[in-house]
């Protein structure tokens, strides 16, 4: 059995469709459905079964019930404190406190202050967030470890690089302007980048105004281009899923889809 990555969802901050925009995507998101995304969060499921949350966005409540039955995580990973990505850590908190059970729920350290100022009535008694150890930790058959990632006008986010001696892999939603020695540290020789690239071209917006890739700059990193497979995430209503990518060796992530963590599954791109 494989280790698989399931996409609960794909969106950037504003979800798809916005509610207020009829723009082509967000009708079709309404009508038809390809482009319905809710805000990014995953699920890894271990070849033995065990399960880590990536992320906990304000949607979580329905990506988890659309599970089909009764589902906690073994785990969850908690990025960075942006609303997109944190606000369902309530859901989760309640679950500890009424159902009166216990969760495993990791940070990077520098993000834990930021999460007790949101959810300050939580951290009354023990805390119930716990820092994600330098040296990483063990889940679902992988050593996980963050790093910190510039994020534009949003300051830094976390993404996360997963080992195992079959497979390598990372997890980066929100992150831009990545310098070459951080990615030669963490981005090289991987198996599976899931990457963020919130719109087709933002070339015409101020740098300093950006805060998130997009994809003109995602076909053109030399680090994405040498991973065996690039999965691009965090979509803005700007990005139609139903229009390929314009180099196949990339994809789009759709809420639901699942892929599997097999070093059989794609052969490797190479570096360009």
């Amino acid at each position: 059995m494989n280790a698989t990555l399931h996409f609960l969802g794909t969106s950037d901050s504003k979800g798809v469709p916005r509610f207020w925009c009829a723009c082509p995507v967000c009708h079709e998101a309404r009508t038809g459905g390809h482009n319905r995304r809710t805000r990014p969060s995953a699920l890894l499921r271990g070849w033995n079964g065990e399960t880590l949350l990536l992320d906990c966005g304000p949607d979580l409540h329905a990506q988890l019930a659309r599970l089909g039955g009764p589902f906690v995580p073994d785990a969850v990973l908690v990025s960075h404190a942006h609303n997109d990505h944190l606000l369902g850590l309530g859901d989760l908190l309640d679950y500890v406190t009424y159902a009166g059970k216990h969760l495993k729920i990791y940070a990077p350290a520098p993000v834990l202050p930021e999460i007790e100022e949101r959810f300050r009535y939580a951290f009354r008694h023990a805390p119930p967030v716990l820092p994600l150890p330098q040296a990483g930790l063990d889940v679902c058959g992988f050593r996980v470890q963050a790093f910190e990632v510039p994020h534009g006008a949003n300051g830094t986010s976390h993404a996360f690089r997963f080992s195992s001696p079959q497979y390598r892999w990372a997890y980066m939603t929100d992150s831009i302007g990545v310098p070459p020695a951080l990615a030669d540290a963490w981005l090289q020789d991987l198996d599976l980048l899931v990457l963020g690239t919130s719109f087709h071209d933002e070339s015409h917006a101020p740098l300093t105004g950006r805060s998130v890739y997009d994809v003109r700059e995602a076909l053109n990193l030399p680090w994405a281009r040498s991973a065996r497979r690039v999965i691009l995430s965090h979509l803005s209503h700007d990005i139609d899923v139903r229009q390929p990518v314009p180099d196949p060796r990339f994809t789009y992530a759709t809420d639901g889809r699942s892929v599997s963590l097999s070093s059989a599954a794609a052969p490797r791109t190479g570096r360009p």
